[in-house]
């Protein structure tokens, strides 16, 4: 594959080569940059390859705001206007220590050397004033849409486990296939994928959720025997029949199908993912020979936050998704103006929108989905919009420093009594007036 000029990626990097070559040195645009650019995806990461050494990529940009953290281990990261580009010497890797990193790394002068260290082959194609260098023929890939190695796939994955998950998510995010001898490789290495560090199996999981299709990335997973190592309680639900006239698929296809009815937002697709997660503990067969799964969603919730816990996710993102597993089954009661009250002063508005999504995707991916209550739901929820309820303590016509000037001393109390008067405007025990919420705290709490 070749053409005789730059491409114009609509990101000024001819200017980094250029004057890296003004320089005498060997420049090239690599890795993403080129794939996306020949597959018309939108392009984020602009990398460069170059045989100038740290030291000497300093001085070329010395007019440029520089960010030097990587600088060991061979690259200078240059800020020029709304574009960092990532600057890197050639490199060749020394033996792998902890299946993840080399135990050092070479400089090298050779181009191929740098390519060579690379993990599969649509990352492992350079773009110089020549045009395309491709030495591993990743344009005969890109037009199978294939994820194939560069070298030795065994070697490959062996070196770096994450190339596994990485493979997986490529495979996800481009629509492509895992070569054969890739998948056999992958597979061969999936009980170790542990040993690599929490937030880099996190950080893949992550992308994968947020593919257009994830519940492709969830089955190649499966398939990998990856799924069993990450997320075993979603393992344990392959093939697990719920015995219920309510659902016409296993608990894992339907948990998937839930999955891809769902907006692209990582804490509703983890709360996708898990929400029937304790249904296996939780299963008794009635007199009718249906499955019951009493109380399901709380052991799921608990399973879920555990999980997350262990894959380092954020708290307040654990938090958000953990709520949505817990109150998924909400639904089976009709919706009133006082539950859907109660749900806004929990979540907040954006959180009871999200709830609906994920119910709505669970009640659509069952066998005879009836959407009436999420529509009532949403309807009330409308409603409530134009009354002048308060949904946040912060919305209350009255404060701590109101109470304070009552009388009511400093400390736990105070956050107390706010949230009994928000409970009983909400339940049409007060009216939203300051006047009758003081009369009502001097009445009620003048001993304190």
């Amino acid at each position: 594959m070749t053409n005789k000029d730059l491409i114009d990626l609509k990101i000024p990097y001819q200017n980094i080569l250029n004057r890296l070559n003004k320089e005498g040195f060997d420049a090239y645009l690599v890795g993403g940059a080129i794939r996306d650019y020949l597959l018309g995806r939108e392009i984020f990461d602009i990398d460069i390859a170059t045989s100038a050494r740290p030291s000497d990529i300093e001085k070329v940009f010395y007019d440029k705001k520089l960010i030097s953290i990587g600088k060991k281990f061979g690259t200078i990261k240059v800020v020029d206007g709304q574009f960092i580009y990532e600057i890197t010497t050639f490199r060749a890797d020394g033996p792998y220590i902890d299946q993840r990193h080399p135990k050092e790394v070479h400089f090298s002068k050779s181009l191929r050397e740098d390519l060579l260290r690379r993990d599969f082959t649509i990352n492992a194609m350079a773009l110089g004033k020549g045009g395309i260098i491709d030495p591993f023929s990743a344009g005969d890939d890109l037009k199978k849409k294939i994820i194939r190695a560069v070298g030795d796939p065994d070697i490959r994955i062996r070196e770096d486990l994450l190339r596994s998950l990485r493979a997986v998510r490529f495979a996800c995010q481009l629509d492509f296939a895992i070569e054969k001898n890739l998948k056999v490789a992958i597979k061969k290495h999936a009980k170790a994928i542990n040993q690599i560090s929490k937030e880099r199996i996190r950080d893949e999981i992550s992308k994968i959720l947020l593919t257009k299709n994830p519940s492709r990335g969830l089955r190649l997973l499966e398939e990998l025997g990856l799924l069993e190592e990450i997320f075993p309680e979603v393992s344990i639900m392959v093939g697990f029949d719920q015995k219920s006239s309510h659902h016409h698929l296993d608990l894992f296809d339907h948990s998937l199908e839930v999955l891809d009815k769902l907006p692209r937002d990582l804490a509703l697709r983890l709360a996708g993912l898990f929400h029937d997660t304790g249904k296996p503990l939780t299963m008794v067969i009635d007199e009718n020979g249906e499955g019951r799964f009493f109380g399901h969603q709380n052991l799921s919730a608990d399973i879920l936050e555990k999980r997350l816990r262990k894959l380092r996710f954020s708290n307040n993102l654990i938090k958000e998704a953990k709520t949505l597993v817990a109150r998924h089954m909400d639904s089976a009661n009709t919706y009133t103006k006082k539950s859907i009250r109660k749900l806004l002063r929990k979540l907040g508005e954006e959180g009871v929108l999200k709830l609906f999504d994920l119910q709505r995707a669970d009640t659509r991916s069952s066998k005879t989905p009836d959407l009436s209550n999420m529509d009532l739901g949403l309807r009330i929820l409308r409603e409530i919009k134009e009354e002048n309820i308060p949904i946040k303590t912060s919305n209350l016509p009255i404060n701590g420093h109101d109470l304070k000037a009552l009388g009511l001393k400093e400390g736990p109390l105070i956050g107390k009594v706010l949230d009994l008067i928000g409970e009983l405007i909400v339940e049409g025990k007060i009216a939203n007036d300051k006047k009758e919420i003081l009369d009502f705290v001097t009445n009620k709490f003048g001993d304190h």
